[in-house]
Order: structure tokens, then sequence, then C-alpha cells
């Protein structure tokens, strides 16, 4: 081999392993950074609402019985941050499938909030029961909306009860319901407590239409009745 093709060969030799090293370290680099976009995944912030003026309660519930009970000042959660480690839901996902496990939440703002409670005399959870307990539900309204002035653990439970207004409504909801005129079965009879099919390749045929019905709710609306101040004392 004379001096030119040890040369070109020694020159060839010198680019391939200059572009070995580079795509060496360009893969380094991809990885490493991959890798970090995975573990520190960035927090996500949730903005919430938790002036809610209105609550469900059980259709079967007599609303005559609502009552007032109390009236207390709060503070509720407004933004939260919720944290996701995904190297520990790697490691969860066979044991914690939801991947609840691996999320944190953390509550970065509040404000001051006047929970009103109140309580019903719930449905009865079985036959023969014949006083059931009471269930409490709660709404919350900002301090400016109430108008006390002072503090409202101090109010009267009358005079607390008087600064709302509750109603309750029963919603329509839509819901899927059996058309029962276009809709086929399959003929048999029970046989030893099972249904046995007079045809074993015949098919049910059921059909579904929209309807709209009672909701298996009342909702209960509480409204301020007077919003201007109020002396506690």
């Amino acid at each position: 081999m004379n001096k030119a093709k040890i040369t070109i060969f020694a020159g060839a030799a010198i680019v391939v392993a200059g572009a070995l090293l580079f795509t060496i370290k360009t893969n380094k680099s991809t990885s490493t950074t991959d890798g970090q976009g995975v573990i520190g995944a960035r927090p996500a912030t949730a903005e919430i609402n938790p002036f809610s003026h209105s609550v469900s309660i059980p259709a079967t519930v007599d609303p005559a019985t609502i009552r007032f009970e109390k009236l207390k000042a709060v503070e509720l959660a407004t933004k939260t941050e919720t944290t996701t480690n995904a190297q520990d839901c790697k490691e969860r996902q066979f044991r914690d499938p939801d991947g609840s496990g691996c999320q944190s939440v953390k509550v970065i703002e509040r404000a001051k909030a006047v929970e009103a409670d109140y309580s019903y005399i719930g449905p009865e959870l079985g036959a023969g029961e014949n006083t059931p307990g009471r269930e409490t539900f709660s709404v919350y309204f900002r301090p400016e909306e109430v108008g006390v002035d002072g503090p409202v653990a101090k109010l009267k439970r009358d005079q607390a009860a008087s600064l709302f207004q509750v109603n309750t409504f029963h919603p329509m909801v839509e819901q899927k319901v059996v058309d029962k005129q276009h809709s086929r079965y399959c003929e048999g009879n029970y046989v030893d407590g099972n249904w046995v099919q007079k045809d074993a390749n015949c098919h049910d045929q059921v059909q579904y239409i929209s309807q709209n019905m009672p909701s298996a709710n009342w909702t209960v609306q509480v409204d301020v009745r007077h919003p201007a101040t109020v002396a506690t004392h």
C-alpha cells in the first residue's frame, strides 16, 4: 500500500471515529433530558369555586324536615396544586391501577367563607325503622354576601336562620329506558330457579329511548334573604 492510500484510509478512519463519538454524546444527552422531563413533571394547578349555594339530597326525603342548624366562619381552598411523581406511578401501576397513590395535592390559596349548616330527617334504611337519624349538609357564602357585622357564631339560631331562604325543587333529567314496544325477548321458563330459553340460538333484542324523568334527588337552593348588614349584638 503506498503513502497516498494510507493517508486516505487514515483520514477516513478519523472521520468515522469523530462521527461515532458525536452520535454517542448526542444520544446520551437526549436520554438524560428525556429522563429529567419525566421525573420532574410540572405541577398542575386548579382553580376551585367552593361557594356553592345548592346541594342534592335523596328524593325520598320530606323537604319539610329541613331545618337550619348553625353558622360558622371557615376557610376554603380556592386553588390547589397537584404534583405527579412519574417514577412512583410506574412502580405502583400494578398495585394501584388508578394512579392516585403517586399524586400529591397541596392547597396554595384559601378564602374566608361563612358555612351554613342544615339538617333533615333521612330516609328509612330498612323496614321497621321508625326513627331515622338526621342527615346534614352545608352551603358556603362569601362573608360580604351574608353581611354580618361581627363574628357569625355570636348570632342567635333564629336570627341566623332568618338570613336565608330555602327552596327545594325536583329537577327533570334525561335517562335511557327500555323501549318495550320495539324490544323483543326470547321465550323461556324457570327451571330449578334458573331461566332457560326455549331456543338456545335466540338473542334478546333490547331497544332504548331517552325520556325526561324526575331526578332521584331534590335540589336544595339556599339564598341570602337579607343581604343588609346584621349586627351580632
